[in-house]
C-alpha cells in the first residue's frame, strides 16, 4: 500500500469515527464514579442486567455510569424527559437539571421538562448508579405535541457542538481628515492620566453590561427558564474574555415556605446557574455558587414586592 493512500484511508477512518453520532460512556465500579473499568461510544441510554454486565470488569451490582454529548433539539417547544430506573438517576439538559432521583428505587419511573428550540445543540449528562441486585436505566422524550413518549435515539446525539461560522472582519469606513487653516492657533493639550491596567476589565460601567438582571425559575423549582439564558450568555463571554477574573453565584429567596427548604432551592439554582455558564467555556474552578435561602434580603418586610426583589440570583465578579 502506498503511503499517500494508507494516510488517506487512515484520515478518513478517524473522521468516519469521530463523527459517529452516540453518547460517551463511562463505567465505573463503585455508586459514586469510583474507579473507571470502560468508556465507549453508545447509540442512547437503554440497559437492563442482572448478574452479566453491560461491559467485561464492571460490578453489576456495584457501579456507576456517567453518559455525555450533545443534544439536538428536532423542534421549539416543551419537552419531557422521563427516565425508567434501578437505581438512582440524575439528567441535565443544556446545564438544567431536568430529573434528580438519586437515590435506591425498585423500578422507578422519573420525569421532568424544560424548553428547548429547534436546531440549538444542547449538553446533555445523564448519571445512574445501581447498589442492589439488578440494574436498569432507560432515558426517553416526549417531543412537543407528541402524544407519548420515545427512547432517545442516536440520530439526535453528537459528540461536539459545530463550532461558529466565522463572522467577517469589519473594515472601518476611511474619512478624509479636516484640514485646519494655517493662521489658527493650536492650543497644547496635557495628555490623558494614565489608568491601571485593570480598569477597563472591572470596572463599574463595564460589568454593569454583562451582569444578568434576573435569572428567571419555574416556580418553586431550579428548572431555568430559557429567557435567562442571553443575559447569562453575555457574562459567560466577558469572563471568557477575561480569564483572570472569578465569579461567586449566590441564590436568594423569600421568607415564604421551610427556611431549610428554601436554602436547599436557592442553593440548587446557584448551582444550575454555575453548571450552565460552565457550559459555555467558563472553566469550573472560576466558578463559586452558594445559597443563602431568606437569611440575606434585600428589602425586609411582609409585602408582595419586597417578595419578588428578594427572589434573586446575585453575581459577584472578583480577581
Amino acid at each position: 500500500m502506498k503511503p499517500v493512500f494508507a494516510l488517506l484511508l487512515l484520515s478518513l477512518t478517524f473522521c468516519s469515527l469521530t463523527a459517529q453520532p452516540g453518547l460517551t460512556a463511562e463505567y465505573f465500579n463503585g455508586t459514586n464514579f469510583n474507579k473507571k473499568v470502560a468508556t465507549q461510544i453508545e447509540p442512547m441510554i437503554d440497559l437492563s442486567w442482572n448478574d452479566d454486565p453491560p461491559v467485561p470488569g464492571l460490578n453489576p451490582h456495584s457501579c456507576s455510569i456517567r453518559w455525555t454529548g450533545i443534544l439536538n433539539a428536532p423542534q421549539t417547544g416543551t419537552y419531557t424527559f422521563s427516565a425508567k430506573v434501578d437505581d438512582g438517576i440524575r439528567v441535565w439538559v443544556g446545564g438544567i437539571l431536568v430529573i434528580d432521583n438519586w437515590k435506591l428505587n425498585d423500578d422507578g419511573r422519573f420525569s421532568g421538562k424544560v424548553i428547548m428550540r429547534e436546531g440549538t445543540p444542547y449538553n446533555l449528562k445523564v448519571e445512574y448508579f445501581n447498589a442492589l441486585i439488578e440494574g436498569e436505566v432507560r432515558l426517553l422524550w416526549q417531543l412537543p405535541e407528541a402524544n407519548r413518549p420515545i427512547i432517545v435515539e442516536s440520530k439526535y446525539f453528537t459528540q461536539t457542538i459545530p463550532p461558529p461560522t466565522p463572522k467577517a472582519p469589519v473594515v472601518p469606513e476611511k474619512t478624509t481628515p479636516k484640514v485646519k487653516p494655517k493662521t489658527e492657533v493650536r492650543k497644547t493639550q496635557e495628555p490623558p492620566p494614565s489608568k491601571p491596567e485593570n480598569t477597563a476589565v472591572v470596572s463599574k460601567d463595564t460589568l454593569e453590561r454583562y451582569i444578568p438582571k434576573n435569572v428567571l425559575f419555574e416556580q418553586g423549582k431550579s428548572v431555568m427558564l430559557p429567557q435567562s439564558e442571553p443575559g447569562l450568555d453575555m457574562l459567560a463571554g466577558f469572563l471568557v474574555r477575561n480569564p483572570n477574573l472569578k465569579l461567586k453565584v449566590e441564590g436568594h429567596t423569600d421568607i415564604i415556605g421551610d427556611m431549610d427548604m428554601n436554602k436547599t432551592l436557592s442553593e440548587e439554582r446557584a448551582k444550575v446557574v454555575a453548571e450552565y455558564l460552565a457550559t459555555k467555556g467558563v472553566a469550573e474552578n472560576r466558578i463559586e455558587a452558594k445559597g443563602y435561602g431568606s437569611s440575606r434580603p434585600l428589602v425586609r418586610g411582609n409585602s408582595k414586592k419586597g417578595y419578588a426583589k428578594n427572589r434573586r440570583v446575585a453575581f459577584i465578579v472578583y480577581q
